[in-house]
């Protein structure tokens, strides 16, 4: 299966994201997490040292070539991921697709048709999962990174910036071809919040796959530099980020 996760920023697509590929790695899946955010944090959540944060490898910007069909990549996915991924807890496959070092050094064109390429390369098996976090803006729709996966979730706070966010990011997802793309309602406090939700949700026909209760641990962990699975694997938020694992990836 072949995931994006998106999301206003501060929404908490990136927790989610990381939590998600862990627990799914967790049950047997072969886990290939991609970190599309030109200002990547997924390793923290995915529980890779701070420390080496410095040191991870980043997608090349010569990784394509153009054809008559367009883009197509120059060497196969196992050969780019034994030159360019890091390996994190639990066996999660990490690729990067940028960390600028320098400000002038022009767009990312070409390094989001790389992601773009390899997620369509990626395996459909069920027992393999590939998965995108992307970054917090609609761009990375608006340049078709989420053309290849099977389903967006969109993480979305219970207010109205979050919602409506979320909503535009949804209908770009189904203007790419996307069957699913349904929302995690992230930071519940409440039933009034779940409720906010839901409201936003039946007025704009849109999915609601799960509900992920605020979770102090989150930020705890956010502040440590450490994964929320490592700090708290029993919190209440890991809990039900599994539940939609189990969701979406049956077995999950």
């Amino acid at each position: 299966m072949k995931l994006a996760v998106a999301g206003k920023g501060g929404a908490g697509k990136t927790s989610i994201s990381g939590t998600l590929s862990r627990l799914l790695a967790r049950s047997g899946r072969k886990v290939l997490a991609i970190d599309g955010d030109p200002n990547p944090n997924l390793a923290i959540t995915l529980g890779i040292p701070p420390e080496r944060l410095p040191e991870l490898p980043v997608l090349a910007s010569d990784l394509l070539e153009r054809g008559p069909g367009g883009p197509t990549l120059k060497r196969s996915l196992p050969e780019i991921c034994a030159e360019y991924s890091v390996s994190g807890p639990d066996g999660v496959t990490l690729l990067v697709m940028a960390m600028p070092q320098h400000a002038g050094t022009g767009c990312l064109c070409s390094m989001h048709a790389t992601v773009r390429m390899i997620i369509e390369a990626a395996s459909d098996s069920a027992g393999e999962v590939c998965l995108l976090d992307t970054e917090a803006s609609p761009e990375h729709l608006s340049r078709g990174n989420a053309q290849y996966a099977d389903l967006m979730l969109t993480v979305v706070e219970p207010y109205y910036k979050s919602l409506e966010t979320g909503r535009r990011m949804v209908i770009l997802a189904r203007d790419l071809g996307l069957e699913r793309a349904p929302l995690v309602a992230n930071k519940i406090r409440n039933d009034k919040d779940l409720e906010a939700v839901r409201l936003f949700a039946r007025k704009h026909d849109l999915e609601i796959v799960g509900a992920v209760p605020y979770d102090s641990s989150f930020p705890e962990a956010e502040q440590a530099g450490v994964a929320p699975l490592d700090l708290a694997p029993d919190s209440a938020a890991v809990a039900a980020i599994a539940s939609i694992a189990r969701e979406l990836v049956p077995g999950g």
